[in-house]
């Protein structure tokens, strides 16, 4: 059954610098379904990064919805938004945005913080989740003392840690070298198989080719996209 797990209804939203307004995002529309990876492509400037913003409750649209789940998190007021993000959201950022003095296993402890678990359930599912990004050597160093790959892996079991409906991932392999690429490609391509839904906002091609599907944006607004296998499906 194909299950949609986020839906982005005609979704914009328009900045004012000074007395001018500027569209980032125009009329956006598209849904995306239980265990997809999507790539969200676009050159600098197109919005694609307020469209990952407005997705992720961040920020919110001047008009239009988003619904995930079945809730319309657009509809949500700005104080409840906090919770909304941590059960049903998981970020990963291309700067990894972990806490320098916290170890690893504290960066994903944390963000179980507000889960209900107890501090040696939040410990124990913690250090599960490094061991199986292959990071049970690394458990008590902290951000500065791992190499990029190795903080971004971090990075993903803090966004995987609260069982998130959806994971978005902003130039998730933008500061890492092509061989840790791959790496998280392959981490994010086993978390799609169990059924994990992933979008990922990025430049990199590469990246792309992975994906099951690739939204492409351009000045604002979805200006087609593509499956897999590059047959372009979709167009406006």
């Amino acid at each position: 059954m194909d299950e949609r797990i986020v839906q982005v209804e005609d979704l914009s939203k328009t900045y004012m610098q000074g007395k001018i307004p500027v569209t980032a995002v125009h009329d956006v529309t598209f849904t995306i379904s239980q265990g997809e990876l999507v790539a969200i492509m676009g050159p600098s400037g197109s919005g694609k990064s307020t469209l990952m913003a407005l997705v992720g409750c961040l920020e919110k649209p001047t008009s239009g919805k988003v619904v995930i789940r079945g809730l319309d998190i657009t509809a949500i007021p700005d104080r409840e938004l906090p919770g909304i993000r941590r059960r049903m959201i998981g970020f990963v950022f291309q700067h990894y945005n972990l806490l320098p003095a916290l170890s690893a296993l504290g960066n994903v402890e944390l963000a179980m913080r507000f889960s209900g678990m107890t501090k040696k359930e939040r410990l124990k599912r913690a250090e599960d989740l490094l061991q199986r990004l292959g990071l049970e050597k690394r458990l008590h160093h902290r951000p500065n003392e791992l190499s990029g790959g190795e903080q971004q892996r971090v990075a993903i079991a803090r966004a995987i840690a609260n069982g998130p409906s959806i994971i978005l991932a902003d130039e998730p392999t933008g500061e890492v070298d092509s061989s840790t690429r791959d790496k998280i490609i392959t981490i994010f391509e086993e978390l799609r198989l169990q059924g994990q839904t992933i979008i990922i906002v990025t430049h990199d091609p590469e990246v792309a080719k992975h994906c099951d599907r690739v939204i492409r944006i351009m000045d604002g607004t979805l200006s087609h996209e593509e499956r897999r296998d590059d047959q372009q499906y979709a167009t406006r």
